[in-house]
């Protein structure tokens, strides 16, 4: 797939009982990521707070640019599409995730009233860039360190301690007022603008498999074609037809690889209505045939 095209993640961190996990990045050779860091953008339900501990990052937040450094505390609020892009071979991060329901309490007191429940509604989201200059940085960053470091290894009883942490660090957002009202973060056409991308990915990858029509993904954000493709190709860098092709494509190398379901029917699964248009696009995009690149997980 296009290495800008996006979806909504639906991978799990952590579990019911536990819903955080703490993972520590390296980019270079040996690791995961020999050439450079790289995540493509996606969104998910849970907040996800980023440390720089080494390099230089490019970040595209809500369709925006930012660059970060080293240092530099980045949180991204639950639903926020967002990617990541490491400038040097041997950058490192850490991260937290966590559902953002692990700070609701059942008691309707005035810190549950004032902040989590308009937290939890995404009228009250958090100031996405923290630098090191920033007012609380240093408190901030010192409770994130020892919320991973108690995550990371998830010794026996690390649960607790670690949401402790979490609650201590939304208690510091809202001490250095980084707890802001949506509007001031994002203007209405901002997130008029992230919630129409959003709803045409989701629709694509939930009704991939049956026949789609540009008309029909017009009508989901109610504009015309020309508009959509427009709209679009500035996000993704191709067209909603283009996109779903090769979001097709993703569905059936993943089919090729794991299954032995016949070529036919993978096209078919995979909402191609014609073997030779599927078998073309294919080699188009991957560079071989169907058959070819199953042979290569065999």
């Amino acid at each position: 797939m296009y290495p800008d095209l996006s979806l909504k993640e639906d991978v799990k961190h952590g579990t019911r009982e536990h819903p955080v996990r703490v993972m520590h990045f390296t980019a270079g050779k040996g690791t995961p990521y020999p050439e450079h860091f790289f995540v493509k953008r996606h969104w998910h339900d849970y907040v996800e707070i980023l440390l720089i501990l080494k390099g230089t990052y490019l970040l595209e937040i809500n369709l925006q640019k930012q660059m970060l450094k080293t240092g530099d505390l980045c949180i991204m609020n639950s639903g926020e599409p967002h990617q990541i892009t490491g400038l040097e071979a041997d950058a490192v991060h850490d991260v937290i995730l966590f559902t953002p329901k692990i700070l609701d309490f059942s008691y309707m007191d005035e810190w549950e009233e004032r902040y989590i429940a308009p937290f939890l509604k995404q009228t009250l989201i958090l100031k996405n860039i923290l630098h090191p200059e920033d007012a609380g940085y240093q408190e901030i960053r010192s409770v994130f360190t020892k919320a991973a470091a108690v995550g990371l290894y998830e010794k026996p009883g690390w649960y607790i301690p670690c949401k402790l942490r979490i609650l201590e660090l939304f208690s510091l957002a809202v001490k250095y007022q980084l707890l802001l009202p949506a509007s001031e973060i994002l203007s209405a056409a901002s997130i008029r603008r992230i919630t129409r991308y959003k709803t045409v990915i989701t629709y694509i990858e939930k009704h991939y498999q049956e026949p789609l029509s540009l008309q029909q993904l017009s009508r989901l954000i109610s504009c015309n074609d020309q508009y959509l493709c427009r709209f679009f190709r500035e996000i993704a860098g191709v067209s909603p037809i283009r996109y779903l092709i090769s979001y097709r494509l993703e569905r059936a190398c993943s089919l090729l690889a794991h299954t032995s379901q016949p070529i036919t029917e993978i096209a078919l699964d995979c909402g191609f209505e014609n073997i030779s248009y599927f078998i073309r696009k294919f080699r188009e995009e991957k560079g071989c045939t169907p058959k070819e690149y199953r042979n290569t997980y065999t």
